[in-house]
């Protein structure tokens, strides 16, 4: 069994530096309206596997728990590209060097990056239940 806890620490290790996932410990949020939550996610053009499922289990997660909210614009999803100079702007805003997933609503930042990482490709159900319960306590 320890070696079945080595082995899969290991693998998600790999995984995750090879996707180059980080982010900054020293985050400042951009203020938004205190009555929306914006949901970003941070990548670059070269994406893999765990990368893409990221992006399309949050997008999954909202569309099931918060439609209405989708479509009044109260919470909103954004992806961007690191690569590319919108992406590049607002990841200096909020101090953003690498694959992020930040909810963000007023002056309150969440990082569910190593949440993302971690669930959206093996548990994507856990995953988001993760992204609905933080999007719950914003809310």
């Amino acid at each position: 069994m320890e070696a079945f806890k080595l082995t899969f620490m290991l693998i998600m290790a790999v995984s995750l530096s090879a996707c180059n996932a980080q982010s900054s410990q020293e985050q400042n949020p951009v203020l938004t309206d205190a009555g929306e939550l914006q949901v970003y996610y941070f990548h670059f053009t070269r994406r893999c596997a765990t990368c893409n499922a990221v992006e399309t289990e949050t997008k999954v997660a909202l569309e099931t728990f918060y439609a209405d909210r989708v479509k009044d614009g109260t919470i909103a999803f954004t992806s961007l590209n690191l690569e590319e100079e919108d992406g590049k702007e607002m990841a200096e805003q909020l101090k953003v060097s690498g694959q992020t997933l930040l909810l963000v609503r007023g002056d309150q930042m969440v990082n569910l990056t190593n949440e993302g990482f971690m669930n959206a490709r093996t548990n994507p159900g856990r995953f988001r239940e993760i992204l609905k319960s933080n999007i719950d306590k914003m809310l």
